[in-house]
């Protein structure tokens, strides 16, 4: 019986020892630790309309250079063509017009440059004494070499007096654009384990209802919804954000 009465309180002991051990190391990460703060929001968004712009940037420096298009190159054959006998017949050689313009060489990742076609609509800023000036661009050629060294050339097509060589030029290739499309912020859209695209719609009552769309082109903050949802349509989407909250003890 003593024995028992030993082994009872040899136990007892042993749990209140790992008792006391774990309420000092709960109260020392309490009293010197750093904690969290998890809060949860939710947050409501309108379908809207806008336009959407699928974008590739990059910088270069203006130069002066020749047309040398393929265009160029064939209006100019078939006018030496054309005076071919005349100029044998004149003493002193006739010297063609170089027609020169504004262009911009740009560097572009292998993972990018085909995505660029000849053409391409082209957004070209340039700042000037502390002024910034707009202007359009179109790639006028496209060199695609490995290990990014591809370069494209992009023509200045509207320039004025504020425009000169060796300035630093920022252009923006349009590679796709929507016009007037609905779209939600790109938050908005969640996609399901099936890998389906949706939105938890706000119905008349309040309530929420799953709804499953179908998506479009995106920039940095808005997506093209091509169905599933109409302009005005409300969605709804629950957000939960973790803060860290250091212990004022620690710093001291």
């Amino acid at each position: 019986m003593k024995n028992k009465l030993w082994i009872i309180i040899l136990i007892m002991g042993i749990a209140l020892t790992i008792s006391l051990v774990y309420s000092v190391i709960v109260s020392h990460k309490k009293a010197n630790g750093d904690h969290t703060i998890t809060t949860t929001s939710i947050i409501e968004m309108t379908a809207t309309t806008v336009t959407i712009k699928n974008t590739l940037s990059g910088t270069g420096v203006i130069n002066y250079l020749p047309k040398n298009t393929f265009e160029q190159d064939t209006a100019n054959a078939s006018q030496q063509e054309n005076n071919v006998s005349s100029t044998e017949n004149n003493s002193s050689s006739e010297v063609n017009e170089v027609v020169k313009s504004y262009q911009i060489i740009l560097s572009v990742d292998d993972k990018d440059v085909n995505k660029i076609i000849k053409d391409q609509e082209t957004e070209i800023s340039v700042k000037n004494n502390e002024n910034s000036f707009q202007y359009k661009g179109k790639v006028i050629d496209i060199n695609k070499e490995s290990n990014n060294k591809s370069t494209i050339k992009i023509e200045v097509l509207n320039p004025d007096n504020n425009i000169q060589e060796k300035m630093e030029a920022l252009c923006t290739l349009v590679l796709e654009k929507a016009e007037n499309v609905v779209a939600l912020p790109i938050e908005a859209v969640q996609t399901d384990e099936a890998n389906q695209k949706y939105v938890d719609i706000v119905l008349d009552d309040g309530t929420t209802k799953k709804i499953n769309i179908n998506t479009g082109i995106s920039d940095d903050y808005y997506v093209e919804i091509t169905s599933g949802l109409k302009v005005g349509d409300r969605v709804q989407i629950i957000k939960s954000s973790t803060t860290v909250v250091e212990n004022k003890k620690n710093k001291e």
